[in-house]
């Protein structure tokens, strides 16, 4: 659970931030509804578990450390003005 609030807190406050505005533009053919935010927040689930499954962190203790570099590598796709952040299974 405490996954999932952590990243429901992320793609919060990178909606407010505004960080989410190239992404919401690109990938929303019009205005931005509910759903939208909720597939951003499944691609979050999804490539969080990939991370931390590739990363292989020692101990669950490490999961702040693990989450803020998640966190910068999001905010780092969010930057480029034609990002479109989609699930890839």
């Amino acid at each position: 659970a405490i996954v999932g609030i952590n990243l429901t807190e992320m793609a919060y406050s990178l909606l407010k931030s505004e960080a989410l505005k190239f992404h919401l533009y690109n990938f929303v053919p019009g205005i931005p509804t509910m759903e939208h935010f909720h597939q951003f927040y499944c691609y979050l689930v999804y490539e969080f578990d990939k991370f931390w499954f590739e990363e292989e962190p020692e101990s669950i203790m490490y999961f702040n450390l693990y989450r803020e570099k998640f966190h910068e590598k999001i905010k780092g796709l969010l930057l480029d003005c034609n990002v479109a952040l989609t699930l890839k299974v």
